[in-house]
């Protein structure tokens, strides 16, 4: 089968397509026709050789759609040709976590595409526990721009910041794939949602899936100044933080007293220096993220099913231009998620 695959670390010239073995499924697996591939941060800090944990070679990709091409035990209930997408986390399904939903707490919790090969190839043998039925709405492309954006951020806002009707969300970076998504959900759960970008079309853009407000941090590099005032001096209820070092301590600034900062991603830096006075002083409550459980994606898969969720395409590249792919994924001018498609 042809694979986006990694041998050596490097820039994005470093993922070569070759032809490799087709992988064989084993007990408890289902074995996956791979149509499209959804790219990640995860991806690049995979190949430039900042994840430790990451084997090499490796294929690349966390998340991906396609068909079953061999389902397996009759007990699983997949059909050969059924249209399905994947969640990319490995776990036990046998600890207390798992049985919970729970299952990012899952001790042995490993992720496709970081710790194992990914879904940069045109098959993939995961377990059962993986393989969803798709809904029947969305396409190959917008299923595989779905399952990371949306499962993370409905884990950071309706999970660990338990977002309320009526409050005030602030989405820092909003034109990311997670950031986009994040401003769908927030509107989901009935909230008032502020948005900062940096170009006056992603503004535009943002607006036309339900940013109520958006900030243009380039002419106002001072973002939490903005918030408070249209929040009246109060500040946000919540602060959505996926960037990291460049935005962390705004975000904690444009927050009410009181106020939650959730945050997962360090794009900018993995390192940040506090005024530990405005936290504890206002009483900040700072909620850490890292993948969504198997309760969190079958919360957000009927939102996804039925249209309120949509998932936001900006590029769509084939598997032989992988490395063009990740290029864009890093560029300013991306809004929402870049996709790779697998004859």
């Amino acid at each position: 089968m042809k694979a986006g695959i990694v041998r050596a670390w490097g820039g994005p010239e470093a993922v070569r397509i070759e032809e490799v073995p087709d992988p064989v499924p084993g007990p408890g697996q289902v074995l996956v026709r791979l149509r499209a591939a959804g790219l990640n941060r995860a991806d690049v800090i995979i190949r430039e050789g900042g994840f430790p944990e990451a084997p090499c070679p490796i294929i690349l990709g966390v998340e991906g759609a396609g068909e079953v091409a061999d389902p397996g035990d009759r007990a699983y209930g997949l059909e050969a040709g059924q249209k399905v997408l994947l969640s990319p986390m490995i776990v036990c399904g046998a600890c207390a976590a798992c049985r919970a939903g729970a299952d990012n707490a899952c001790p042995s919790l490993k992720v496709i595409g970081e710790h194992m090969d990914g879904t940069y190839a045109q098959y993939i043998a995961v377990p059962r526990h993986n393989v969803l039925p798709a809904p029947a709405n969305l396409g190959h492309v917008e299923l595989a721009a779905a399952m990371t954006a949306y499962m993370t951020a409905w884990h950071m806002l309706a999970t660990r910041a338990a977002v309320a009707e009526g409050e005030t969300v602030l989405i820092a970076g909003a034109g990311s794939g997670v950031g986009s998504a994040a401003v769908q959900v927030a509107k989901l759960l009935g909230a008032r949602v502020i948005a900062t970008t940096g170009t006056p079309d992603k503004e535009r853009r943002l607006r036309e899936i339900g940013a109520d407000e958006v900030i243009d941090y380039r002419r106002t590099p001072e973002f939490h100044e903005a918030v408070r005032d249209l929040t009246g001096g109060r500040g946000a209820d919540v602060a959505h933080d996926s960037v990291g070092r460049a935005t962390f301590q705004r975000s904690i600034l444009a927050l009410r007293h009181g106020g939650r900062l959730v945050c997962m991603g360090s794009h900018t830096g993995a390192r940040v220096e506090l005024d530990l006075w405005n936290i504890y002083r206002r009483e900040i409550t700072i909620l850490g993220a890292h993948t969504a459980g198997a309760r969190d994606i079958a919360e957000f898969l009927p939102h996804l099913a039925g249209g309120a969720l949509r998932p936001l395409v900006d590029s769509v590249f084939p598997l032989e231009r992988a490395a063009d792919a990740q290029a864009r994924l890093v560029s300013s001018e991306r809004f929402g998620k870049v996709v790779l498609t697998i004859d």
